[in-house]
């Protein structure tokens, strides 16, 4: 990997969120990318995948900022903060490029942890809100009804204890 793509990468991400449009990510994307984060168990796989998990990310991070950039070979580092809710998180993006200079390996790590959690619990709200919203009205009665029973068996459980 040439510095001229690592350098073209590198300016292509600052652009991302310079105009706060994550649609500028698609084409950085090899098709068959793997993402791996903190927040989640198993890697995410496939271009459209972790496109869909970064537009909701997107939605989440306030103020993103690069503090410091890396590159060594084809990898390219992003040491960041962020805000998510109350908490400002610091961070690093890891990308492994390949010879055309697109991310087929995302990795992120994050801190503090109870900055994590509310990043993971805000990723998963507004995930399950974009589930939703392709589901059909009874579906999603049945969804909100079945939330709330799990909530309050919890809740009943909490109080015998």
């Amino acid at each position: 990997m040439n510095s001229t793509r690592s350098q073209s990468f590198i300016e292509q991400w600052h652009r991302v969120f310079e105009h706060n449009d994550p649609g500028l990510v698609a084409p950085l994307i090899d098709d068959d990318i793997e993402f791996y984060s903190p927040a989640i168990f198993s890697p995410k796989h496939g271009k459209q995948e972790v496109l869909e998990l970064l537009s909701v990310v997107f939605d989440i991070f306030e103020g993103y900022r690069v503090t410091d950039t890396w590159t060594k070979g084809n990898e390219v580092m992003f040491e960041f903060e962020v805000r998510v809710g109350k908490y400002t998180l610091q961070g690093i993006d890891r990308f492994r490029l390949n010879d055309a200079g697109k991310v087929v390996q995302m990795k992120v790590w994050i801190r503090p942890l109870t900055g994590l959690k509310e990043l993971a619990r805000s990723v998963a709200k507004r995930g399950f809100e974009h589930h939703l919203a392709n589901q059909s009205a009874i579906r999603k009665m049945a969804y909100r009804v079945q939330a709330r029973a799990v909530n309050l068996k919890k809740a009943i459980e909490e109080g015998f204890k």
